[in-house]
């Protein structure tokens, strides 16, 4: 019963998400800030934008702790990296060809599949500029990031109450919500699906992508290792489902591309070039799926005498756990 109440809660957040965007975005488009209005007219949609993916994995977060039984906290991270991902798809990276009409997008997807071709040619080319400045506006939140200005607020704020180590205690660790693994992931996923979508029909967008990942290699180069805490991992699963997240990414490329060359090429020679790719892309998929042995070592190298031949590692003493001798 509460997995079902999961899905559907979080099924009534993806059809509310888009309506909720807008109207944060027409309320930012009603600040009048005089001489830089002009300026604000260009970021306040795509500050919209923002405001809801930062609040959304809060959102999803908890519908995932309260409904779903989880193996442990950190698969929490994981599925959320996995929904919060393809919100991302749906909300910033088709955000041109969904339009304000979600339901409508979402039905015209599963009666007529063969439409997307020409609704992503005949859309997301006009996007082009509208990504630039979501990808320049990052940068502006990634240096906040850096400054851990939340962490600090509330180390200032508790550092009032207790004593300075008692205060680290509590300002710490930074928001899991936004700021854990499996968000990350997904944001950064999203960002590289940006470049690889729209870097053909507009090239400087590669170089506001490169701009950006240089600044986060920068940024969690110093961060991760440095000021955070220490995030638990699963032993791989986050990377592998990034990779799984990037096919996806090529796959909505080749489509796009492909509705591109049907819609504006002078002839069919063009697009019928490029419709095998998207099989290939689709074949690599099933390929990265089936072929690797990430998970578990196969039996047949635990077999092979190199294995069984090892030298066995010997401990020395005994264990004795305290609790249970007799006093």
């Amino acid at each position: 019963g509460r997995t079902i109440l999961g899905y559907v809660l979080t099924a009534g957040l993806f059809l509310a998400y888009m309506p909720l965007v807008v109207t944060i975005t027409n309320l930012a488009e009603l600040v009048d800030l005089g001489p830089l209005d002009s300026v604000w007219e260009s970021v306040a949609p795509t500050a919209g934008l923002q405001v809801m993916v930062a609040f959304l994995p809060t959102f999803l977060l908890a519908i995932y702790k309260n409904c779903f039984t989880l193996r442990a906290a950190a698969w929490a991270q994981h599925k959320l990296q996995s929904w919060y991902f393809w919100f991302q798809m749906m909300f910033v990276v088709l955000l041109a060809a969904v339009g304000t009409n979600v339901a409508a997008f979402t039905e015209a997807l599963f009666t007529d599949p063969f439409s997307m071709f020409g609704v992503l040619a005949d859309t997301m080319p006009y996007a082009t500029h509208y990504y630039m400045n979501y990808l320049v506006l990052s940068w502006l939140s990634q240096s906040m990031v850096l400054t851990r200005y939340v962490v600090l607020s509330k180390f200032k704020f508790f550092s009032q109450i207790f004593e300075e180590e008692e205060a680290r205690k509590w300002a710490e660790p930074e928001d899991q919500d936004y700021y854990g693994i499996g968000s990350r992931s997904a944001q950064w996923v999203t960002f590289a699906v940006v470049g690889i979508v729209y870097g053909t029909l507009s090239p400087p967008i590669n170089f506001f992508c490169f701009i950006t990942f240089a600044l986060k290699r920068l940024y969690f180069g110093y961060l991760l290792v440095f000021a955070e805490g220490k995030k638990p991992d699963l032993g791989g699963v986050f990377w592998v489902m990034m990779l799984r997240h990037m096919f996806v990414g090529l796959l909505l490329y080749t489509i796009l591309m492909t509705g591109v060359f049907y819609r504006r090429a002078a002839n069919s020679g063009p697009m019928l070039i490029c419709l095998p790719s998207m099989f290939y892309v689709i074949w690599s998929m099933q390929r990265f799926q089936s072929s690797f042995q990430w998970e578990k070592l196969p039996f047949k190298e635990l077999t092979e005498e190199s294995t069984m031949d090892a030298e066995k590692r010997t401990l020395d003493g005994r264990y004795m756990q305290p609790e249970l001798i007799a006093s």
